[in-house]
């Protein structure tokens, strides 16, 4: 066995060429050779298995007792890179998944103190390596889903020639915010193929220089001089980098993994404009970022704040190994948060009019101890206007921006509460006395303490533990009584028909035969008017925009579109592209193998059911499929679209890839970008679409008169127009 000694984070375990054995390093506190059952059994060690019928996965725990539970894990004697054996983790004789965890509560005890680096030499059986640090207090349970905290492991880039590589959490703190390290949990993930596992062996723990992260209270924009570049900031207290984005990778893992980006941003990428931000400003940004990073929260927040300001909606980073733990550092979804409440966009008719953010949803169990109402509007966030503090924030945290930033505002309202809930210190909201009374003493302003109360609950509760919340939306009220939650993966399509306007709820365009079927069954009668509320726009399928399309719009309105990859590796857009991919439109002929990355279709029917139908579509956050269908019955007689501001703008078909780092979610990208026109050879002439969102008809946001009222303003303005002549 010869080794690859690329350089390591830290120098950890020695490994002797001459003997193809790695030693322990003379100054490791606590090792485990990882070769008896012995060993285990006095580490106080728990075989684990993750119960994925809930979401996140539970870990669940069965200590380990006696040594003809665990003795079918060790390899074959001299099947290890440290003493006799190696312990194998994952399916192991047939059984299903299953990891071990390493609860040594005297050990663990014995560094709460100290700045420590963890690290341990594993070998792919087909599942990727993984060692999860966990801190917990003795009385939490780790099998909740959703952990306190966690420090997660890294390559090294040493590696021996018979496939053990070295991996290390590098240097993390031996608690967080006083919380010790509960245990070292070694498992494949919990959606590892049966079949699959990794061995695992020798086990290292050494005292590295530095002190703990201290919870001092900040915010985010003291973050660097309050907390310093290796930590981050988290429910208004400092709190070690390493438990939010994860370990920092080597200098050398971290160019390869900034160019990998630099290449998909400037020249994968479809989205035109996206492509011109990747080649003048992601790329030098990302290099920097890989050179002169000290922290995971500087490289990767920093590189997930260059992927968003490619503004492309479809294109995203990819989720850190935190996840859904408390300290995870991305907002995936809105939620209500500690505030029990979710915003919208609101029009402050009331205050001097303007756009800003309102209460539209709220209950009356915030962990901030106070309730917010229906109709608050959100004045300040740590001192700064809201939408400023979110144009600063979200960007660095959020998993995807609209291409068209016109389209912020819903997408920030949606997110504000998790937003605060994780990252502000303090907001002030006023509320109005009554829809007609909002000025003078009839507004009262109120400052809430979020920071305070959030980070006190979590090291209460070991995290957010058993709220009472809800999801955020951003309809003010739904237009059906009885809307039907999606299911199976397909938006379900709710028509109820009141005082001669049919009205459809959806959230977007994935499904099959029986969302087709739905549309079809809504304007296959020929109705007069028509509401499509659309304003939680999810996207989905193209040949269901297809689908609508021809149910809505002929040739005599005609429209159509195509949207293609990028032409070549250094020009998108070459003149060739249209001529090339003028077949790939209609029909079967986009699914040949001339056509790979280009598509279309246009307007052609003689006379669609609901070409006559008036509509009113309405708009808020809406992306791909929901800007496909809007942007193509745009003009058509008797349409109207209703929203805030415009769609997203994200014009193109989006693919996922892997992860590019152990334990991370991968990521996706947007490759396409679309024309439209009303014939094939206007195409080569207009503006590549995407960043473009789709502009409303009718501008209209919910006013907060309204609001205080119990009314939907999007929907009466909707339905008035409907009823007129």
């Amino acid at each position: 066995m010869a080794a690859a000694l690329a350089p390591s984070i830290a120098s950890a375990s020695e490994f002797d060429t001459k003997a193809g054995v790695v030693r322990f390093a003379p100054d490791a506190v606590k090792t485990w050779k990882l070769d008896s059952a012995a060993e285990l059994i006095a580490a106080s060690a728990f075989l684990t298995k993750f119960d994925t019928t809930s979401y996140p996965p539970r870990l669940r725990l069965t200590k380990v007792t006696d040594a003809s539970m665990i003795e079918s894990n060790f390899t074959a004697p001299s099947d290890a890179v440290e003493g006799v054996r190696a312990f194998r983790v994952g399916s192991v004789a047939g059984a299903g998944t299953s990891g071990l965890a390493i609860m040594d509560e005297a050990a663990f005890a014995a560094l709460a103190t100290s700045r420590i680096e963890i690290s341990m030499w594993a070998r792919a059986e087909g599942a990727m390596p993984a060692l999860v640090v966990q801190y917990a207090k003795s009385d939490w349970s780790l099998e909740s889903g959703f952990d306190f905290a966690s420090a997660f492991s890294t390559r090294t880039g040493r590696e021996t020639s018979d496939g053990w590589v070295e991996f290390t959490t590098g240097p993390i703190d031996g608690s967080v915010w006083g919380v010790p390290i509960r245990a070292i949990v070694l498992s494949p993930s919990p959606y590892s193929q049966k079949g699959t596992a990794f061995a695992v062996d020798a086990i290292e723990v050494r005292k590295v220089p530095g002190p703990l992260t201290a919870p001092t209270a900040c915010t985010q924009a003291d973050v660097d001089k309050t907390c310093g570049p290796s930590a981050d900031c988290m429910y208004g207290r400092c709190v070690p980098s390493t438990v939010t984005w994860g370990p920092l990778p080597t200098g050398e893992h971290r160019v390869e993994f900034a160019d990998r980006w630099t290449h998909i941003a400037s020249h994968l990428i479809g989205d035109r404009a996206s492509s011109e931000y990747g080649r003048k400003v992601f790329t030098p940004a990302a290099r920097d970022l890989s050179r002169y990073s000290v922290s995971s929260r500087q490289f990767f927040g920093g590189m997930n704040r260059l992927v968003n300001g490619l503004r492309d909606n479809h294109t995203s980073f990819g989720s850190p190994p935190a996840g859904f733990a408390t300290f995870g550092p991305m907002l995936f979804f809105g939620w209500s948060g500690a505030l029990h409440a979710c915003f919208g966009v609101v029009e402050k008719d009331l205050t001097g009019g303007g756009l800003g953010f309102g209460v539209f949803h709220a209950g009356d169990k915030p962990i901030s101890g106070v309730p917010l109402k229906q109709g608050d509007m959100l004045v300040a966030i740590d001192g700064q206007d809201p939408k400023e503090w979110a144009d600063a924030v979200i960007p660095g945290i959020n998993r995807t921006s609209p291409n068209d930033p016109k389209a912020d505002p819903a997408a920030y309202a949606e997110l504000l509460s998790a937003a605060i809930s994780a990252r502000a210190k303090e907001i002030k909201v006023a509320r109005c006395a009554s829809a007609t009374a909002c000025t003078g003493d009839n507004v009262k302003e109120i400052t809430i303490d979020v920071a305070s109360k959030v980070s006190a609950h979590v090291l209460a509760n070991g995290g957010w533990g058993d709220l009472d919340y809800f999801g955020c939306s951003p309809r003010f009220r739904d237009s059906v009584a009885d809307f039907d939650e999606a299911s199976s993966g397909e938006d379900t399509i709710t028509p109820r028909t009141v005082d001669g306007i049919v009205n459809v709820q959806f959230d977007g365009f994935s499904g099959q035969e029986g969302w087709q079927g739905k549309m079809s069954g809504v304007f296959e009668p020929k109705p007069a008017a028509v509401l499509m509320d659309a304003r939680q726009g999810n996207g989905g399928y193209g040949n269901n925009v297809e689908h609508l399309l021809g149910l809505l719009r002929g040739k005599d309105q005609r429209i159509g579109f195509i949207t293609v990859v990028n032409g070549t590796y250094d020009e998108p857009s070459p003149s060739s592209l249209f001529t090339t991919y003028e077949k790939c439109v209609g029909g079967e002929a986009g699914f040949s193998f001339s056509c790979f990355g280009a598509w279309g279709f246009f307007s052609d029917l003689e006379s669609p059911p609901g070409a006559a139908t008036k509509i009113a579509w309405l708009n808020t956050v809406d992306v791909s499929a929901n800007d496909y269908m809007p942007r193509l019955l745009a003009g058509r007689t008797g349409f109207r679209i209703f929203a805030p501001h415009p769609t997203a703008g994200a014009f193109g078909a989006v693919t996922s890839f892997s992860s590019f780092m152990p334990g991370w979610g991968g990521g996706s990208l947007q490759y396409q970008d679309s024309r439209f026109g009303s014939t094939y050879a206007e195409l080569s002439s207009v503006r590549w679409e995407s960043g473009h969102g789709v502009a409303p008809d009718v501008v209209v946001a919910q006013k907060v008169s309204d609001a205080l009222n119990g009314k939907d303003t999007m929907l009466e303005a909707a339905r008035a127009w409907l009823k007129a002549e």
